[in-house]
């Protein structure tokens, strides 16, 4: 082979960007999407482990295809690249909005002290106000949600206020499920659901969530018994023991 042959091969940034469109497009035939998977698997290089994670944030209308072309991609990173894809998933998950796979397949790469340290710090680079990365933060709330760790609820709480209302959701009921009096966010949760329940914007689906949430984990709220009473949603009261109430 001569030396123009082996550079002709050679995977240029180009290369690597033409097999990723192919590869994406899902009006390509498969045999087609698959040769530009075989392309960047024999490529190789982090650039080509890029372009075929991506392939795990793209959704096409043909489910079938679409989860069996996905899994394939998966097993790649996994079996024949193994640690060379954990940091080109990492980087996916840190700048891309539809992550949950890419968060899977990191599960299997990583153990869950550092896939929760990497999910706990890519949630804490996005703003509660951050209507761009609605999300990327569903997505990781519910990744969070599966592992009992103390990092968890410190880094899900601010999005109880955030500027989605699936967000607050999510958030709320992790928070209800998890925190009770003892744990170490006890007093910072309940100032949060307070919070919540006092918000101006929040709409009422949220303030009754909230004020479900404060209910059910019997927080005191004596101290705020009559400031809260006005923001209360209807149905609901502090009693004279200083829990909250519904009817």
């Amino acid at each position: 082979m001569g030396l123009f042959d082996f550079l002709s091969k050679a995977p240029t940034a180009k290369k690597v960007e033409k097999a990723t469109g192919r590869m994406l497009n899902e009006h390509h035939q498969v045999q087609v999407r698959q040769e530009a998977i075989d392309e960047l698997v024999s490529y190789g290089t982090p650039d080509a482990l890029g372009g075929l994670i991506k392939r795990l944030g793209v959704n096409f209308r043909d489910t079938i295809k679409n989860e069996q072309e996905k899994r394939q991609i998966t097993q790649i990173l996994v079996d024949r690249f193994g640690e060379e894809s954990i940091e080109p998933l990492a980087a996916f998950i840190r700048t891309d909005q539809t992550i949950s796979a890419a968060i899977r397949t990191l599960a299997r790469l990583v153990p869950a002290d550092r896939l929760v340290g990497i999910l706990t710090g890519v949630l804490g680079t996005y703003e509660p106000k951050d209507h761009r990365s609605i999300d990327a933060k569903l997505q990781l709330v519910d990744a969070l949600n599966d592992f009992d760790d103390a990092r968890v609820v410190p880094a899900v709480l601010r999005h109880a206020m955030d500027h989605d209302d699936d967000v607050r959701v999510k958030v709320i009921d992790l928070l209800e499920a998890r925190v009770r009096p003892g744990h170490a966010q006890w007093e910072a949760t309940v100032e949060m659901l307070v919070k919540v329940v006092r918000d101006p914007e929040a709409s009422g689906r949220i303030t009754r969530r909230a004020a479900d949430a404060l209910m059910r984990t019997e927080a005191d709220l004596s101290a705020d018994a009559e400031g809260l009473a006005e923001f209360l949603p209807d149905g609901y009261r502090v009693d004279e023991a200083g829990h909250l109430k519904a009817g």
